[in-house]
C-alpha cells in the first residue's frame, strides 16, 4: 500500500504547480499584451503626431517663399507715388518760374518806361526856346513887369511862373542876362521869417545869396528881390512886394 501510495502521483502538487504555471503564463502573456499595447498606442501616437504636425505643416505658408502679389502692389504704388510727386515739383518749379519771369518782365518794363521817358525828356530839353528867349538847361526866360503879384500873374498867364533858382550856375546865368533888380519866385507872406519858393521848396536864411548874409525881416518886405547897382549884383533882399520892378518868368520844356 505505501509503495503504491509513493507511486502515485501526487495530483494535488502537480495540480497546484499547474495552476502556479498558468498564473505565471497569464503573467506572462498579460505583461506581454500590456507591453504590446502601449508599442501600439506609442506607434498611433506617434503616427497621429506626424499626421497633425504635417496637417499644421501644410496649413501654415512658406515664410522663404512669400506670396508675390502683394509686393507687385507696394512697388506700383511707390512707383505712383514717385511719378505724383515728380509731378508735383515740376509744377511748383514752372509755376515759380512763370512767376519769377512775369517780375522779371514787370521791372523791365518798368525800366523801358523810365528810359523812354527820359528820352523823350531829354528830345523836349534838346528844343530851342520860342521867340529868341534865353534858356538855361531845360528852362526858358522872359520878362514881366509889374508888382511881384503882377508880374507873376503875366508869368503863369503864359504858361511859366516866376523863376525858382535851382542852383549857384543858375544864379550866375541870371545876373549874365539881366543885371538889374528883377523879382525872383520866392515869397514869405504865407509865414513870417519863412521863405518859400513858388514851387514850395524852402528858401533858407542861411543861403549865401542874401545880400548882406541875410534878409532884412521888416514884416512890410515879403517878396524877393535880386539887386543890382549898375553891373555889380549886390544879392538878394527882400522888398515890399507892391513895388513895380521887372519879373522873370520861366518855364520848363520837358513839362
Amino acid at each position: 500500500m505505501a509503495e503504491v501510495i509513493y507511486t502515485m502521483p501526487n495530483m494535488m502538487t502537480k495540480a497546484r504547480y499547474t495552476q502556479g504555471e498558468r498564473e505565471e503564463r497569464i503573467v506572462e502573456i498579460y505583461a506581454t499584451s500590456e507591453s504590446l499595447g502601449d508599442q501600439h498606442q506609442d506607434d498611433v501616437g506617434t503616427e497621429e503626431s506626424s499626421n497633425t504636425l504635417g496637417t499644421v505643416r501644410s496649413q501654415q505658408p512658406d515664410p522663404v517663399s512669400p506670396p508675390r502679389w502683394p509686393i507687385r502692389a507696394v512697388v506700383v504704388l511707390l512707383v505712383l507715388l514717385s511719378v505724383a510727386l515728380l509731378a508735383g515739383l515740376l509744377g511748383l518749379a514752372v509755376q515759380h518760374k512763370t512767376i519769377s519771369m512775369g517780375r522779371d518782365v514787370e521791372q523791365l518794363l518798368k525800366r523801358l518806361k523810365n528810359v523812354t521817358k527820359q528820352r523823350d525828356l531829354l528830345t523836349l530839353c534838346n528844343q530851342e526856346c520860342p521867340h529868341h528867349r534865353n534858356k538855361f538847361g531845360c528852362k526858358c526866360y522872359f520878362n514881366a513887369v509889374g508888382s511881384w503879384h503882377k508880374s507873376r500873374e503875366i508869368c503863369v498867364s503864359l504858361g511859366a511862373d516866376l523863376v525858382v533858382v535851382d542852383s549857384e550856375e543858375e544864379m550866375d546865368f541870371i545876373n549874365s542876362k539881366y543885371a538889374r533888380n528883377i523879382w525872383l519866385g520866392a515869397t514869405d507872406e504865407a509865414s513870417e521869417g519863412i521863405w518859400r519858393w513858388v514851387d514850395g521848396t524852402v528858401l533858407s536864411a542861411d543861403n549865401p545869396s542874401w545880400g548882406g548874409g541875410k534878409p532884412d525881416g521888416g514884416k512890410k518886405k515879403n517878396c524877393l528881390l535880386n539887386e543890382h547897382s549898375g553891373t555889380i549884383w549886390l544879392g538878394v533882399t527882400d522888398k515890399v512886394c507892391e513895388a513895380s520892378k521887372w519879373g522873370l518868368c520861366e518855364y520848363n520844356l520837358m513839362k
